[in-house]
């Protein structure tokens, strides 16, 4: 009887695993004219300035979807400030996105870009993430005369749990990744970032916390518009 217990219960395990597996809708927005605003706050949950992502083209094709990705910053009235586009991938539930999305789009909308050499990795999430699994570093670095100018780089990013969170505009089930995110706009900065995507959606909410382990600000979905998730 117990051997036939156990059988029973690693078959749902292995069930339930397979079809976790073979759920391929990515950590991101990926349909055209998915759109969402995420708000960013000091730790006293004032807001700070306020940031739109939209999947304004795909180009579908047999393998990979070519996504057009607009990224526009507002401040903390919600006014417009500045506005970038990215180019990304979808494929099989994994979402790849251009290097110089980890800039600031304020930076970015600052400087000649052709003024620097530009050199990095690719931002990538996977569409399967289970406890422990390692995600690759992504980083961006722009250089001149061999000097560096700016730089992000995202690194140790392990998955860490998974779990349901509220918001201001509902209840999501998401993974949570931790990394270490270095910022180097003169003075290098280092973070402590928990990140927390769901399915379909992308972040929903990201902690940062300075070297001492004291948050520093936190950043929260306030608005949404996607298909079938509005």
């Amino acid at each position: 009887m117990r051997l036939i217990f156990f059988s029973f219960a690693l078959l749902v395990l292995i069930g339930t695993t397979l079809q976790a597996q073979t759920d391929l809708e990515p950590y991101f927005i990926y349909q055209k004219g998915a759109k969402i605003k995420i708000g960013h706050f000091n730790k006293r949950q004032i807001p700070q300035g306020y940031t739109v992502y939209t999947v304004i083209d795909v180009n579908e094709t047999d393998s990979v979807d070519y996504l057009k990705l607009q990224v526009e910053s507002l401040n903390k009235y919600q006014k417009f400030l500045n506005s970038e586009i990215f180019l990304a991938e979808y494929h099989d539930g994994e979402i790849k996105i251009e290097k110089l999305f980890m800039l600031p789009v304020d930076t970015l909308a600052r400087i000649d870009e052709e003024t620097y050499d530009i050199s990095g990795r690719d931002y990538i999430l996977p569409a399967f993430l289970g406890n422990g699994i390692a995600l690759s570093a992504a980083w961006v670095e722009l250089s001149n005369n061999d000097t560096i100018a700016f730089k992000v780089s995202e690194y140790s990013r392990i998955v860490d749990n998974f779990e349901k969170i509220n918001t201001t505009i509902g209840e999501f089930d998401v993974c949570v990744i931790s990394s270490k995110l270095e910022t180097k706009y003169g003075e290098p900065i280092l973070y402590t970032v928990y990140t927390y995507l769901s399915k379909g959606i992308g972040p929903v909410r990201t902690y940062y916390y300075n070297t001492k382990r004291k948050l520093v600000k936190y950043s929260e979905i306030v608005e949404m518009d996607i298909p079938g998730k509005s």
